[in-house]
């Protein structure tokens, strides 16, 4: 006891999750703490300081209590540690061991109270059986806890995952979640604000001048918790990596994405993203914040991201254009000219990226098209749709679905008939074959019989499952094909009266434009050209003839 004059007595506490609910209440701080005042004013041990993890894995060695404790001991500054029990210093034997001889290594003397371990008497061979104990249990828990996750995952609930901005655990199930209107209404503009052609680092700084508060702490004034003002942040810095994650979401459709984030077990608890396979997906699991169409053209836009012109514009078709001949998007170039007066004049245009006018080393010839030409013709295009959309909906439908016989509803009628009568005719023949094989067995069909009909029937039914399986590719298609043309009437349906072209309209409408090389007419220099221009349209592709270019009556 003459050492205990000089040096501290460590008393160490630690809590986490992992002790389970019932466990929790016995080993809180508070209680640790009695215990461990008490037993060392019991046991004579002077001169107590307390060392404390809070909220800390067993699993994990690297906490700030557990490291400055370690720290005075290796100074040589403490003489005795005691724990409440052998699970408090850590739930892994292989760590626990290591630090044990830490301890012997520095004249440490361990004393777990509960578990009646003291390192004065001696070597304990019960505390090696405790230790894997310990460990055992974190395993067995990780374990129960991983069947617990995963059956909640396939019930589209959110065993553990924190709400996305926008969104807040329901009052009613805390696994399912509500919206956070004041919130919802942000993601919704930051969404507009994409579309509008505005990118993550201007949506940011938009945001920060409207000084709309961070997810992070508009959560915590939610909630009624305090701020981590440890983060070193201000309420309003939003950063482009919020932006862009909240614009990829999906799950602001309403659509649950559980089990996307896992760790390798529980002693490596890094987390990594599981195949895409192997999440579990719940359509109408929330209130969505974003619908489908919505999401799908901000989708288009953060696929195409395109890059300012020369004099810092964006343009509202910028991204949407690709050369006919490589493929390669066309590029927003800005010019300047001089008239004859002095005076001098800039016009933008676009050209593949590839041909001269844009590329060092051209592999692809000039496919230009001045700006105010492309959003012409684009607004011309769309004005024509809404405008025969709204004349005759039925008919503009007909047309529509008149492209290709696949979209017709008389086809699809009659894929799933063929389909019904092949899946059926496989069956059949399934029993066919057994009572064959069994009469065979039987002798009332010859070997030489047997095989025969055999061969003929697997050979019908191959043909036929590989016809079943065309069907099902054709019933598939056709019915994506339906509803994208229920989806583009959707668009169609909620504009009556276009007059002026503007980024969000485009992107509603279209999906990419094709643009030809220019052709110059003989004679008449570069005032009068021929230039092949093809829209694709979202959802349906390119539209019938009668839909684009026919005049109106």
């Amino acid at each position: 006891m003459a050492l205990q004059k000089d040096k501290l007595t460590a008393l160490y506490c630690r809590l986490s999750k992992d002790d389970g609910e019932d466990e929790r209440d016995s080993n809180s701080i508070v209680n640790q703490k009695d215990m461990l005042l008490k037993y060392a004013k019991e046991h004579g041990f002077k001169n107590t300081q307390f060392f404390i993890d809070d909220g800390v894995t067993g699993t994990s060695f690297n906490r700030p209590g557990l490291n400055a404790l370690l720290a005075e001991v290796k100074a040589g500054r403490v003489a005795t540690v005691i724990i409440k029990d052998q699970s408090r210093i850590g739930r892994d034997v292989l760590e626990v061991g290591l630090l044990k001889r830490t301890f012997e290594e520095n004249d440490v003397r361990l004393i777990a109270a509960a578990d009646g371990l003291d390192t004065a008497n001696g070597f304990d061979i019960m505390s090696i059986f405790r230790d894997v104990f310990n460990e055992w249990f974190v395993a067995d828990t990780s374990k129960k806890l991983r069947a617990v996750f995963a059956a909640k995952a396939k019930n589209g609930l959110h065993a553990n995952a924190q709400a996305p901005y926008g969104y807040m655990p329901s009052p009613e199930n805390k696994f399912v979640w509500a919206i956070d209107e004041e919130a919802a209404e942000i993601v919704r503009e930051i969404y507009q604000m994409c579309i509008s052609g505005m990118g993550p680092f201007v949506i940011t700084q938009a945001l920060r001048e409207r000084k709309v508060k961070i997810p992070l702490v508009r959560k915590a004034e939610r909630d009624g918790t305090p701020v981590r003002r440890d983060l070193m942040f201000e309420d309003y810095n939003w950063s482009h990596r919020t932006i862009c994650t909240i614009l990829e979401n999906r799950e602001y459709t309403g659509t649950a994405i559980i089990g996307k984030v896992t760790s390798k077990s529980y002693k490596d608890r890094r987390h990594f993203i599981k195949p895409e396979d192997e999440w579990s997906v719940h359509e109408n699991a929330h209130p969505a914040i974003i619908d489908i169409e919505t999401f799908e053209i901000v989708q288009r836009i953060r696929n195409n991201r395109v890059r300012r012109t020369n004099k810092g514009e964006v343009g509202i078709m910028n991204g949407l254009m690709f050369c006919s001949t490589c493929g390669s998007r066309l590029n927003a170039k800005t010019q300047t000219r001089a008239r004859k007066d002095g005076t001098k004049i800039s016009y933008t245009y676009y050209v593949c990226r590839l041909s001269r006018g844009c590329h060092d080393h051209p592999s692809c010839t000039p496919h230009s098209i001045s700006k105010p030409d492309m959003e012409a013709l684009a607004l011309e295009r769309i004005q024509r749709i809404v405008a025969l959309a709204n004349k005759d909906e039925a008919e503009f439908m007909r047309e529509l679905n008149a492209e290709s016989g696949k979209n017709s509803e008389n086809a699809h009628k009659k894929a799933v008939r063929e389909l019904t009568k092949a899946k059926n005719r496989i069956a059949a023949l399934n029993r066919i074959i057994n009572k064959t094989y069994e009469d065979n067995v039987e002798g009332r069909i010859s070997n030489e019989r047997f095989d025969t009909m055999l061969a003929a029937y697997e050979s019908e039914q191959a043909e036929l499952k590989v016809k079943a399986a065309e069907l099902e590719l054709l019933v598939a298609q056709v019915s994506e094909q339906s509803e994208g043309a229920e989806k583009f009437m959707r668009v169609v349906r909620s504009h009556k009266n276009i007059e002026m072209l503007t980024a969000e309209i485009v992107r509603e409408f279209i999906e990419k434009i094709i643009v030809g090389e220019p052709q110059y007419i003989p004679g008449k220099g570069h005032r009068e050209k021929e230039q092949e221009i093809e829209f694709i349209y979202n959802y349906v592709g390119r539209l019938p003839s009668s839909i684009e270019f026919e005049k109106q009556e």
